[in-house]
């Protein structure tokens, strides 16, 4: 993918921003908003490779590196709220009107997390949200301490211990179920090769301060906030993930589940996830279209 601007790989308080279509600098001239696409955790802007190629042709597309990832290893954060800041600085550098963000699980609780905190200030408005597998928040006090005592042990992991390692017991998590082993093979490959040790950066120690950062045990209860959301969210999950199959049902937001799918839904119907991009950009305009007839 074309880095979009050379001078976004340079300076510390931007990320690494990649465009897949039309030049950012002309992308007031469309009705349309941007779509922002935020992967998950051990991702990268590839991830979203067969998804922005079937949509870039009519929609103006953007992927990030988040912090610690790929293109974006060098930077930390130490919370949310950094992690915010870093993401809207960045786009803040190109002229958007508009934009959704349509995120996968670390990316999406992130989606929530900004869309959640909203400032007057902003350079762009959020039209809506897409989510994909992720996780709106914990019920309670007890859910977060035991969430972070086992997020704490991935955080050791990952800085301690070889990432290939590390890896083939993350894979085996109840999440990743529906992967075959030789899916989960090459997909330890990859994400080995993505977060290659480079620039003097330990690919898996970034890794873990990432996950430091970004715990769900750290996140909150989003869901009375997005609930109560002026704009349209939904929810996307597969239908081989029973955990986010019932945090989607109960979230009561609007939803859609895909077949033939497991956690990564873009990853294993990108054609099916393409196509909800799409009906969920034409709901979002014909939202807009009913919110100012109303006015």
């Amino acid at each position: 993918m074309p880095v979009l601007s050379n001078k976004l790989m340079c300076r510390q308080t931007l990320l690494p921003l990649y465009s897949v279509s039309a030049d950012c600098e002309n992308s007031r001239t469309s009705s349309r908003p941007t779509l922002v696409f935020l992967h998950g955790l051990l991702g990268s802007t590839a991830d979203w490779q067969h998804i922005v190629a079937e949509l870039s042709q009519d929609y103006q597309c953007i992927c990030i590196d988040l912090p610690g990832h790929a293109g974006s290893q060098a930077v930390t954060v130490n919370d949310f709220k950094h992690v915010q800041q870093l993401i809207i600085t960045t786009l803040s550098q190109y002229q958007l009107d508009n934009v959704i963000l349509v995120g996968y699980s670390l990316g999406a609780r992130l989606a929530m997390t900004i869309a959640c905190e909203q400032a007057a200030n902003w350079p762009f408005t959020i039209d809506g949200l897409l989510l994909e597998s992720g996780n709106p928040g914990l019920n309670s006090s007890a859910e977060q301490l035991q969430r972070g005592l086992h997020d704490l042990g991935w955080v050791t992991r990952f800085s301690e211990e070889a990432l290939p390692t590390v890896l083939i017991d993350w894979y085996q998590q109840g999440v990743f179920s529906s992967l075959t082993a030789t899916q989960k093979t090459a997909l330890i490959d990859k994400r080995c090769q993505v977060q290659a040790d480079r620039h003097g950066f330990k690919g898996g120690l970034q890794i873990s301060k990432m996950l430091a950062a970004t715990s769900l045990s750290k996140q909150g209860n989003l869901l009375p906030a997005l609930r109560s959301s002026a704009y349209p969210i939904r929810m996307v999950c597969g239908e081989w993930d029973p955990k986010f199959q019932q945090l989607t049902q109960v979230s009561q937001l609007d939803y859609r589940t895909v077949s033939q799918a497991g956690h990564n839904v873009h990853a294993d119907q990108p054609l099916v996830f393409s196509q909800l991009i799409r009906d969920f950009v034409d709901d979002v305009m014909s939202n807009k279209t009913s919110q100012r007839s109303a006015a």
